[in-house]
C-alpha cells in the first residue's frame, strides 16, 4: 500500500475539507466576541468534528472495501494458476508416459502400468477435484478445465485398452499419449493468447 503522500488525489480530497473547515473556524472565531473559544466557534467545531468523522468513517469504509476487492481478486488469481499449473502437469505426465511406453518390451497381452500410470491418475483426480469446485462466476474456467480432463480421460481410456504385443502396438500407444499432451498444451498456448477469458 503506497504512503498517504504518494497518492496526491487521496491527499488531496483529504486536505481541501480540512483546509476549508479551518477557514470556516477562523472566520466564525473573528465575528465571536469571545474569539475561537467563543460558544459560536465551539458549536462551529462540534460540527465539524461530527461532519469530520462521518467522512473519515465513509473513507476508511472505502479503503477496507478496495483492500477486500485486491485480496479476493488476488485469491482468484492464485486458484486459477493452481488450476492452470494441473494442467500442464498433466501434460508433462503423459509424456512421461509414452517415453515409458517406448522403453517396454513388447510382449503378447503386455499392459502398460506402473508409476508413470500411477502419476497421470493422480494428475486426472487432480484436475477432477479442481472441476468439481468450478466456480459460477467463472463458467469459462470450468469449461476449460473440463475440457482438459476430457483429454486426460482419453489418455487413461487409451491406456487401458492397450496391449504392448508388438513394436506397432508400442508406437501406436506412445503416439496417442503424445497427442493427447500436445492438446493440453495448445490449451494453455490459447489460454496464454487471450484466446480463453478465464
Amino acid at each position: 500500500m503506497k504512503p498517504l503522500i504518494e497518492r496526491p488525489r487521496t491527499f488531496a480530497l483529504l486536505a481541501v475539507p480540512v483546509i476549508a473547515a479551518g477557514g470556516w473556524l477562523a472566520l466564525v472565531a473573528s465575528h465571536d466576541p469571545a474569539g475561537a473559544f467563543g460558544e459560536s466557534s465551539a458549536a462551529w467545531t462540534q460540527a465539524l468534528m461530527s461532519v469530520g468523522a462521518i467522512l473519515a468513517a465513509i473513507f476508511i469504509d472505502q479503503g477496507a472495501s478496495r483492500r477486500d476487492r485486491r485480496e479476493r481478486q488476488a485469491a482468484a488469481d492464485r486458484a486459477r494458476a493452481a488450476r492452470l499449473r494441473a494442467i500442464s502437469a498433466c501434460a508433462t505426465m503423459l509424456d512421461n508416459a509414452a517415453k515409458a511406453v517406448a522403453e517396454r518390451t513388447p510382449k503378447r497381452g503386455l499392459r502398460f502400468e506402473g508409476l508413470a500410470v500411477d502419476a497421470l491418475a493422480s494428475g486426472s483426480q487432480m484436475i477432477g477435484h479442481y472441476l468439481a469446485r468450478g466456480s459460477d462466476d467463472e463458467p469459462i474456467l470450468v469449461w476449460f478445465l473440463s475440457a482438459a480432463a476430457g483429454e486426460v480421460a482419453a489418455a487413461e481410456a487409451a491406456i487401458s485398452a492397450a496391449r504392448l504385443s508388438t513394436a506397432a502396438d508400442q508406437r501406436a500407444l506412445e503416439r496417442r499419449l503424445r497427442a493427447h499432451a500436445q492438446g493440453l498444451r495448445e490449451m494453455l498456448d490459447e489460454h496464454a493468447a487471450g484466446l480463453f477469458e478465464v
